[in-house]
């Protein structure tokens, strides 16, 4: 079976060198949520805004509670059921030459999942049709197994998610991504990279309020900017100024999106 793969720099947004992983209020949430799902059998909906930090909460945290007994999936929007299929079956380890047969498939997915606990992931779920999340929600009502799965997706998914009644009320935990608020901005971009460690408090949330406005994504953007320019042997400048955040914010967009308002949703 495909095992959970560890975290890594690619995980950051743009391969940012020297990007570190930050525990935030959210991220803390979701390991919390993720060992309870895990053991109990559970369903867990993480969904908000994009750039939130949502995908790599949920791989970084699950990887640290069971490894060995998760698979994430990111699959192409509108992936038909049939393939749906076989990519789990594949990650299930569906061995090579087996028959494509849909009874076929369906049988080896059913007795692996019977065999152990197991939390399936699913990113970028918006993606998925009505059609494929039924069959999530099928293969997590079948009383053979010990199945968790992890919805990640945006906040239209998660109003899509809560009109289908028959999976949303099956939802063990709805956790909503905001942004960063201004004393998590403080508390959390300093230590995120070298480049921000030593920069003022105030020039942080004058950067947040202009350009980044709480969002993990924005904040790699600008650092790899600021990186590029420091790196180069023919500018002067070593570090943060406003100066140089002005000059770099003219290729940034630095407004913010529908997707990435708070959702009215619940815990």
């Amino acid at each position: 079976m495909r095992t959970l793969e560890p975290p890594s720099a690619h995980d950051h947004y743009l391969r940012l060198k020297g990007a570190s992983l930050r525990p935030t209020r959210a991220s803390r949430l979701t390991h919390h949520h993720l060992k309870s799902i895990h053991r109990d059998a559970g369903l867990l909906c993480v969904h908000g805004g994009y750039g939130l930090g949502k995908t790599l909460a949920v791989k970084t945290n699950l990887y640290d509670i069971a490894p060995e007994a998760s698979l994430r999936f990111q699959h192409a929007p509108g992936i038909p059921m049939q393939d749906f299929k076989i990519d789990l079956a594949d990650a299930l380890g569906m061995p090579e030459g087996t028959t494509e047969h849909r009874r076929t498939i369906e049988h080896f997915i059913r007795k692996t999942l019977a065999k152990q606990p197991l939390t399936l992931v699913f990113d970028e779920a918006q993606g998925l049709s009505n059609h494929v999340l039924e069959y999530i929600r099928a293969l997590w009502d079948d009383p053979t197994n010990h199945l968790s799965a992890v919805l990640v997706g945006s906040n239209t998914f998660y109003r899509r998610l809560r009109r289908l009644g028959a999976f949303g009320n099956r939802i063990t935990v709805w956790q909503p991504y905001t942004p960063l608020r201004p004393d998590e901005v403080v508390d959390t971009m300093p230590g995120y990279h070298p480049l921000l460690a030593d920069t003022d408090p105030q020039d942080l949330l004058w950067l947040d309020d202009t350009a980044c406005h709480g969002n993990f994504r924005n904040w790699t953007q600008f650092t790899y900017h600021l990186q590029l320019i420091v790196d180069d042997d023919q500018r002067p400048e070593t570090g943060f100024s406003r100066k140089l955040a002005r000059e770099i914010l003219t290729d940034m967009d630095r407004t913010t999106h529908p997707d990435g308002e708070s959702p009215q949703g619940y815990m």
